[in-house]
């Protein structure tokens, strides 16, 4: 395929907008904001149904969205509650709608090459969560433009009561250009977890769980261990390479000979496989450090970015990146557009010989654990206690505290979507890990705030 041309961003004018977001929302709301809403996250709207995301909030969602004056493309996984709410937003709207009904985000992305596209969908999240998500010039909403989403919103106010209306006549030429978009399809086992991808299930002759699950009560909508025993089992029984989807399909995750490849690796891979050399890479901070140093050995002008995928398709665009990729599964190839897509990913790696990815794999030596503390960190207290141990040029703190202490290097950072602290180390051996953990633990322990 030929790389595509993409706009710049648009540039916001907050006070402009914002005058012109009021002028559609009523003139007794001018000036008297409703109070905060933990609908609104760090880069989408998701919560509990009923409580986070409800009608009357969706419907203000829709009021407020009436600032970007231009018509937008709208679709939904399968999640139970979306039709009524994505009604609600659509009255709160009122203006022009392209309806694409049951797609993935990604093929909802791709749609908003020159305008902007809304997906209602909570993603990885468990049954009983809805979300809305926003895409612009096939891009996620940057932190800034969702915050000045949210000023707009919180200007808004929903009627006592919002009926719930038929959706409106679906556009088929939306998934039609976005399937037209994707390399081919080869024979691979594909796992679609019940989730939005099931909207292009005859795309993949040789699938698991196709049938729409709004509840997940076949398959999680989180693609890892634990949740993938049926494509583990399948890539053996079948000798061929499997492929999993989160909930709305923009991440993916490679299964190979019963193996879930890890997110780091499968990017030295893609990089190594599919991308031209010497071009600029973006991965983020939780990537092995391995494979930083393969890519870079590999030709590969390679860089790091904070963990999130907008952070990678932030610095992709910016710096004209090839390719950019989040340890979890997102993966950004500019060749097809900015935002993560877990189905392109999947179709690029579907001709992949079984085997192939685990042979890769044994390259990288380095054992990596995960863990997670539920409690408040003082990163300023964390990143002295590595400085101290490692000096503080082996010291990063754009993201969390990243660290290098010879034995072990470490990064612990927070969640952006779960009330938890993440914590990632790597050794070159599994006691070396292990070790390093408890000690990590222990200094977080110490770095509690009170």
């Amino acid at each position: 395929m030929k790389a595509q041309n993409h706009q710049k961003p648009d540039t916001c004018h907050p006070k402009t907008d914002l005058k012109n977001a009021t002028n559609h929302l009523g003139k007794k709301e001018k000036g008297q904001p409703t109070s905060e809403s933990s609908f609104f996250k760090t880069y989408d709207c998701r919560g509990r149904y009923g409580v986070e995301a409800t009608e009357a909030n969706c419907f203000r969602l829709g009021l407020a969205c009436n600032a970007f004056k231009r018509p937008i493309v709208l679709g939904m996984d399968y999640r139970e509650h979306n039709d009524s709410l994505a009604s609600a937003f659509i009255q709160g709207f009122g203006g022009q709608i392209r309806f694409a009904g049951h797609l993935p985000s990604p093929a909802l992305a791709f749609s908003s090459k020159t305008g902007w596209a809304v997906s209602f969908t909570a993603s990885h999240n468990p049954a009983g969560y809805n979300g809305v998500k926003f895409k612009k010039h096939q891009r996620c909403f940057f932190e800034n433009e969702l915050q000045q989403l949210k000023q707009w919103y919180d200007f808004a106010k929903a009627p006592e009561k919002i009926e719930n209306k038929p959706s409106p006549p679906i556009d088929p030429t939306i998934k039609q250009n976005y399937f037209n978009a994707l390399p081919e399809i080869h024979d691979a086992i594909f796992d679609l977890a019940g989730g939005a991808a099931c909207a292009l299930s005859d795309a993949f002759s040789n699938r698991l769980f196709d049938t729409p699950d709004p509840s997940f009560l076949q398959h999680a909508p989180e693609p890892k261990d634990g949740t993938l025993d049926t494509l583990q089992a399948e890539t053996k029984k079948q000798n061929k390479i499997g492929f999993a989807f989160d909930g709305d399909a923009d991440r993916a995750v490679a299964v190979d000979q019963g193996t879930i490849i890890d997110g780091g690796i499968l990017t030295a891979f893609i990089a190594s496989e599919h991308m031209p050399k010497k071009s600029n890479i973006f991965i983020t901070l939780d990537t092995q450090a391995e494979v930083f140093r393969f890519l870079q050995d590999q030709g590969f002008q390679t860089a790091y970015t904070p963990v999130g995928d907008v952070h990678v398709v932030k610095a992709m665009i910016e710096k004209g990146a090839t390719f950019a990729a989040e340890r979890s599964g997102h993966y950004s190839v500019k060749q097809h557009m900015p935002d993560s897509d877990g189905i392109f990913t999947a179709a690029l790696l579907s001709g992949t010989k079984a085997g192939a990815l685990v042979e890769f794999t044994r390259q990288f030596k380095a054992v990596s654990l995960k863990d997670e503390v539920h409690f408040q960190v003082d990163f300023m207290q964390l990143k002295a206690w590595a400085e101290q141990k490692a000096g503080s040029q082996n010291v990063q703190d754009i993201d969390g505290v990243k660290a290098d202490l010879g034995d072990y290097a470490l990064l612990v950072r927070t969640s952006q979507t779960e009330p938890k602290v993440r914590i990632n180390v790597e050794a070159p051996d599994a006691a070396a890990a292990k070790k390093g953990m408890e000690e990590v633990k222990a200094a977080l322990d110490k770095c509690r705030k009170s």
